[in-house]
């Protein structure tokens, strides 16, 4: 999404759907903070400005879930953390072409947002 427009329609759009929402840059200082409790109470996590995908989103990409009796908790980092499943996770970047290594591209649907000359004439 190089001109941000599809970025500004997703955040409005998820923020009339759900009062959970969290937007937050892979660069925060507290980004595994706030990624962990979005896991956990089931909220709705944006996170712009990505670059290349970090180890830590792997196993929520992957969904790799284990049971612990009736819940299931995924790794973060260092931590078990519980897994809400009416969590979701929504990547941006700015770039028009974004590298993804091969086993982390089975793993996301990319939908370029880059505006063309027909889009523009079709506003």
């Amino acid at each position: 999404d190089p001109s941000t427009q599809a970025s500004t329609w997703l955040q409005s759009h998820l923020r009339a759907k759900t009062s959970t929402l969290e937007v937050t840059t892979m660069h925060d200082a507290r980004f595994a903070t706030t990624l962990e409790l979005a896991v956990r109470f089931g909220k709705t996590l944006v996170v712009a400005e990505v670059d290349r995908l970090e180890p830590i989103l792997f196993p929520l990409l992957r969904h790799d879930l284990d049971r612990q009796g009736p819940r299931f908790v995924v790794q973060i980092g260092d931590k078990q953390i519980d897994y809400n499943d009416t969590f979701r996770l929504y990547l941006v970047t700015r770039n028009p072409e974004p590298y993804l290594p091969p086993d982390a591209a089975s793993l996301v649907s990319v939908t370029n947002f880059t505006v063309t000359r027909s889009g523009l004439e079709g506003q």
